[in-house]
């Protein structure tokens, strides 16, 4: 708006200047030849001069150019010369015919211009509504959509300031503003969302007016301006971009409610499907207790000691396994809920990888494992976290190959952190399957074996190791089993 005004003013300067050269000019020819010409040619002659304003300065410049006119021609060719008084009522009719047919003509001549300014303007509003219009369509956040619309508002009609408040309970909060903050009796008022069902202005408050943003279904919000009073023009042209920002945000809060309706429904089929790998995993080692206590206790089943001896240590193994699994599962928990301290310390890796083989030394006694790790190796992580992770994978690995299949331990050091690589010989995954090896969903070990549930250890390891600062991978291995990378922070 400052904009046009400016240009309104360059337009009619100029043209004010022009109209008087121009009757400067046209005095210096005409004025020598007062006394052939007479009144009535040289007032005809002194229409150009009008004309002239008008074109270049529009009608203001044309009145001006009138009223300087009107006094060069009385002064220099009106008898008397030299003054302002007139000799009979023909010189008053003289110079009323000439201001009449000056201002017919100014006001045919500014009608053209009129016309082009009034359609300059509205191309103006179109432009700039076309603009606003484009940058409310585009699929932005809502908090960036909030911010865009009023800094648009403030920008396009130079306001002071400029606040979209929102609805929230009974009350309204502001969720976006541009330029100088709301008078602090607008936030501590407490505006109510039934208070602004139309454009009101709040009296005391430095001109603030309330301008509602409403849909055909419910109102979305209200714009809070301050500034200059706006024209007719510029109030219908606000209305307008008003609605179309009301549609905008309505239309982002249902994208974002949508969109949190589909993370909901994914958590809650994520869930579902790790309850279900949770329930086969612990079913399997309470299945195998369960068998072997019932071997032990039925007195009908003739046992030798070695066969008592043997279900003894499945019973056992099965029950570390299951305390290990539950223990897991309850740090998994801790660490998403931010209730589990993470204690990261300089360590050795050789030392969290022997320490996870110490602790599977049974389960691994049938399956070679080969270990290259330098021991100058160090790594920045949660100790315990990274053991379990390792012992984990050990288990899975001999879980999922054959007896006296090698399982392969290797580590390098690159670029600022440790690459650490867990490869057995197994069967492996599928390569759909290995797109989703972090995640509860059902698993195909080998083409020989039927899908089940792939259970809970991945996806812990994948918690933990991401938890210490690291990531994990999954890929099929050189020789066709399934390789676990890990990258841990160095020290």
């Amino acid at each position: 708006m400052a904009d046009l005004w400016n240009w309104r003013s360059r337009r009619w300067l100029t043209g004010s200047v022009a109209a008087v050269v121009a009757l400067a000019l046209l005095t210096a020819v005409v004025l020598p030849a007062r006394a052939q010409l007479g009144p009535g040619t040289t007032g005809f002659i002194l229409i150009i001069p009008v004309v002239v304003g008008v074109a270049l300065g529009g009608w203001a410049a044309g009145l001006l150019a009138i009223a300087v006119g009107f006094l060069c021609y009385d002064f220099l060719f009106v008898r008397p010369y030299g003054t302002l008084a007139m000799s009979g009522y023909r010189d008053w009719v003289t110079l009323g015919v000439y201001v009449v047919v000056m201002l017919i003509v100014a006001r045919v001549v500014s009608a053209p211009q009129q016309a082009r300014v009034q359609a300059r303007r509205r191309a103006d509003d179109a432009r700039h509504l076309l603009e606003v219009t484009d940058l409310l369509i585009g699929d932005k956040p809502l908090n960036e959509l909030l911010s865009t619309v009023v800094s648009t508002v403030r920008s396009e009609f130079r306001l002071s300031s400029a606040a979209l408040l929102l609805p929230l309970g009974e009350q309204l909060t502001v969720a976006a503003q541009a330029g100088d903050p709301l008078p602090a009796e607008v936030l501590s008022g407490g505006i109510r969302t039934g208070a602004l069902s139309m454009p009101v202005a709040l009296p005391g408050l430095g001109g603030l007016r309330a301008l509602p943003l409403s849909t055909a279904e419910r109102p979305v919000g209200v714009l809070m301006l301050a500034g200059p009073p706006l024209s007719a023009t510029d109030q219908q042209l606000l209305t307008t971009y008003a609605n179309h920002a009301a549609l905008a945000v309505e239309r982002a809060q249902l994208r974002e409610q949508a969109l949190q309706s589909r993370v909901l429904e994914e958590i809650d089929s994520w869930r579902r499907a790790l309850l279900a790998s949770v329930a086969h995993d612990l079913r399997t080692p309470l299945a195998s207790i369960k068998a072997a206590l019932s071997d032990l206790a039925d007195p009908s089943v003739a046992l030798s000691q070695a066969d008592r001896g043997e279900l003894l240590f499945t019973a056992e193994e099965e029950t570390d396994r299951l305390t290990r699994m539950v223990k897991n599962l309850l740090d998994m928990y801790r660490i998403e809920a931010g209730m589990r301290r993470l204690v990261k310390a300089p360590t050795a890796l050789l030392d969290l990888v022997d320490e996870a083989l110490e602790a599977m030394q049974g389960v691994l006694e049938d399956r070679p494992v080969a270990v290259e790790v330098d021991s100058q190796l160090m790594v920045s992580v949660d100790r315990a976290l990274v053991v379990r992770v390792l012992v984990n994978l050990l288990e899975n690995a001999a879980r999922h190959t054959p007896n006296h299949t090698p399982i392969a331990i290797r580590a390098r050091h690159q670029a600022g952190r440790v690459e650490l690589e867990v490869v057995d010989q197994g069967p492996g995954l599928s390569p759909e399957r290995l797109a989703t090896a972090f995640s509860p969903v059902p698993e195909t070990r080998g083409e020989s074996q039927s899908p089940e549930p792939s259970g809970v250890g991945l996806v812990i390891c994948k918690a933990f190791i991401e938890a210490t600062g690291g990531r994990i991978s999954a890929r099929s291995g050189p020789q066709g089993g399934l390789q676990l990378d890990i990258v841990l922070p160095a020290a």
